[in-house]
């Protein structure tokens, strides 16, 4: 089932069960979990209002092939900005949740802007797409080109990784829902640093959008290619924190991500 697809049932059906080409080991992509919960906080908020800002929270595993429901609640909704939870519930549990905040413009004296800033030429770098049984499952539904940094599990010297991701099969539109799961389908900076397989999960994981969807000059089509430049900050006592920048094809910065990895290795 396709991404879209799988945003349509989120939105028709009551229970969901994803089979596992959507799956890291036993557990679903975590970019697809957060995606279904930011569509679910969405669906009470009025289209006008663009995402602002997204805080993501893996507490549990989201078993694949095994069914589980969107729940979501409304924090406030006041004359500018919104705020709703959305959850992923499973097995009575939440096992994701999310807090998204939701803002319309308003006039202001201040504007500081982002320059736009010239990325590596896409097609000119090494490609990188689903190997059976070396890659998770979900990795078949994008395609990467790698710019900086090596591939997991390489003993890599190098504390960036950056590179090309879009969606392999895109379906008719680009919302934010898409974009939180391009930003995630990328593997923890951190994994090139290790010399053999070892797992780790993401603990926490912030976004900000610095450039609403809605409001770009240039709006972005689904089979955009969107550039991810991640870079590690620190890493020491089996924790990883790294920091991302996320650019539309034209070098214009679209938005900001944290996260905190756990590393058991």
């Amino acid at each position: 089932m396709s991404f879209d697809q799988l945003l349509i049932s989120a939105h028709t059906s009551e229970s969901l069960s994803i089979d596992s080409s959507w799956g890291q080991g036993r557990t679903l992509f975590g970019g697809l979990s957060a995606a279904l919960a930011l569509n679910k906080a969405r669906q009470s908020i009025e289209p006008q209002r663009p995402l602002r800002s997204l805080s993501v929270n893996f507490s549990g595993q989201v078993l694949a092939d095994t069914p589980f429901h969107l729940t979501q609640q409304i924090l406030s909704d006041g004359k500018s900005i919104s705020q709703s939870n959305g959850q992923v519930v499973q097995n009575e549990r939440i096992v994701t949740q999310v807090c998204a905040c939701f803002g319309v413009g308003r006039e202001s004296s201040i504007e500081v802007n982002s320059p736009k800033v010239e990325l590596p030429k896409l097609g000119t770098h090494q490609r990188f797409g689903y190997i059976k049984g070396l890659t998770p499952e979900f990795v078949q539904h994008f395609e990467f080109e790698y710019c900086k940094g090596q591939f997991p599990f390489s003993n890599s010297p190098a504390n960036e990784l950056a590179g090309w991701v879009r969606f392999k099969e895109a379906g008719s539109e680009f919302t934010e829902a898409h974009l939180i799961a391009l930003i995630d389908s990328w593997p923890p900076t951190v994994l090139q640093k290790l010399k053999s397989f070892a797992p780790c999960a993401t603990v926490s994981w912030n976004i900000e959008i610095v450039q609403p969807l809605s409001l770009l000059k240039q709006p972005l089509l689904a089979d955009n290619w969107l550039y991810y430049d991640a870079e590690i900050k620190q890493a020491h006592h089996g924790y990883a924190h790294t920091e991302a920048k996320i650019y539309t094809p034209d070098g214009t910065l679209l938005a900001l991500s944290r996260q905190l990895v756990a590393v058991y290795g």
